[in-house]
């Protein structure tokens, strides 16, 4: 039952962050307030770069990831 909590845990934190992801740019364009419009407006477009800046901090959050799983697994792993 434990592993259950965990994963609905997870799994709903993961949902709350993508809809605040598709949410929050959203409320920002429907807003009356004309800062958050010339905001949004003049964001800079960063052509390739911003693709290679996605993929490598993809790369750095899974290396994170896999690292903590394996700290945490030696960690259950030497209980026994």
């Amino acid at each position: 039952m434990s592993f259950l909590t965990r994963w609905w845990a997870r799994a709903t934190a993961v949902l709350i962050g993508m809809v605040a992801a598709v949410l929050v740019p959203a409320a920002a364009w429907a807003a009356d307030n004309e800062i958050v419009l010339e905001a949004a407006r003049r964001r800079p477009r960063m052509g390739g770069f911003g693709l290679f800046a996605g993929l490598c901090c993809l790369i750095v959050v899974a290396i994170i990831v896999i690292s903590l799983l394996a700290l945490t697994r030696g960690r259950r792993n030497k209980g026994r």
